[in-house]
């Protein structure tokens, strides 16, 4: 795992330096590429719309950038908290943490320049920032990056030719799934959606991952008992909290599956009512059914609820099914995560980076065996 630099003001990177010799380095110069560089490879829903820069919220969104140099900053803000996985060369895992902060004063929301990497030997590279926490937490403003060099668009490496959204709640977001001893005090640093079992999943079965997800949030009723921002309703937008967020135009991006794991906020609310929680994930999936005709969607039921609660909500999704089915709605599928331990609540604690990864892996040999993804 990353380490995390230790002081932190408006931004701070524990940006991993590599040295080689080498004698044939030319003199290089920094070289600037804006946000809206076609040289640079964003995934995630984007918002372009609020000045000159680009806004990347949920969880899962990245900037990948390909150049030939020694080394990368990025020119970045946030409006309150952000977690950036730096992922260099390929790597499996990301080999440092950038952690971008707002303070009062960056009232003028001016960015701010971070190191990325640096000291690289002088040759091709290929650097993702990857952002792992999520849209309640912060924006992630990027300007654009500063390359020690020259970035080359025709190093980027292929988008994966398969597409998965994720739509969930702080499972899919990854909420401690880093935190050493479960039950903990949360902490934000303990959070990795590329740790989730959607950020893995995605992972193993190469795929380019959308993960709308947010903590808290379940399909008509949140934790703490509210209805406001349910899901179904930030689904349509770029950011769940933010005043920047826009409506997404789905057009831009039809993913061929959409993983829906929504129900443990609404029991663990122990508000729960059967009727309205069918009704609200029927029309919500008629809504992406509406989005992605060719997608096939699956309803998951997460590891967290345990006893009567878990019963109840495979309950209400296999009705929720049957409903949809019924009205002629195809390609729909159900599939379960089983539950990591038992409680006497009925919600268990959030999964740990070995389960998350146990989770992945059965939905991943389910999915390739259901749907031939070898």
């Amino acid at each position: 795992m990353a380490l995390l630099c230790s002081l932190c003001l408006a931004s701070c990177s524990n940006s991993v330096s590599y040295s080689e010799d080498s004698t044939d380095v030319p003199v290089l110069e920094w070289t600037w590429v804006p946000y809206d560089s076609d040289v640079l490879q964003i995934s995630g829903r984007t918002n372009y719309e609020k000045g000159d820069f680009l806004i990347l919220s949920w969880s899962a969104s990245s900037v990948t950038i390909a150049f030939r140099g020694t080394a990368l900053e990025m020119k970045g803000w946030t409006n309150n908290i952000v977690y950036l996985d730096v992922f260099v060369d390929g790597e499996e895992d990301p080999s440092s943490l950038i952690k971008l902060t707002y303070s009062e004063e960056d009232s003028l929301n001016e960015p701010v320049s971070v190191p990325v990497v640096s000291d690289l030997p002088y040759g091709e590279h290929v650097v993702t920032l990857y952002k792992r926490t999520g849209s309640n937490f912060g924006d992630w403003r990027v300007y654009g990056m500063r390359v020690l060099g020259r970035a080359e668009k025709d190093l980027l490496p292929a988008r994966p030719e398969r597409r998965i959204e994720f739509v969930g709640n702080s499972i899919a977001c990854g909420c401690d799934v880093l935190m050493p001893v479960p039950g903990q005090e949360f902490d934000l640093y303990f959070e990795s959606s590329y740790y989730s079992y959607a950020g893995q999943t995605a992972k193993m079965l190469h795929a380019e991952e959308h993960n709308i997800c947010s903590g808290g949030h379940g399909v008509y009723l949140n934790y703490d008992g509210s209805t406001a921002l349910a899901l179904p309703v930030v689904y349509n937008r770029t950011a769940t909290l933010s005043l920047d967020a826009v409506a997404w135009d789905h057009s831009l991006w039809h993913p061929d599956i959409v993983v829906v794991n929504l129900g443990t906020n609404d029991f663990a609310s122990r508000m729960i009512d059967s009727t309205r929680f069918v009704n609200a994930t029927v029309n919500f999936i008629r809504k992406i059914r509406s989005y992605h005709p060719e997608a096939r969607i699956v309803l998951l039921d997460g590891p967290m609820l345990t006893g009567d609660y878990m019963v109840k909500c495979r309950q209400y999704l296999d009705t929720a099914k049957a409903i949809l089915e019924g009205e002629g709605v195809d390609e729909l599928y159900r599939f379960s995560f089983d539950p990591h331990g038992e409680s006497a609540y009925n919600v268990y604690y959030h999964p740990t980076r070995e389960e998350a990864a146990a989770d992945a892996q059965s939905l991943t040999a389910w999915i390739r065996s259901e749907f031939g993804w070898n």
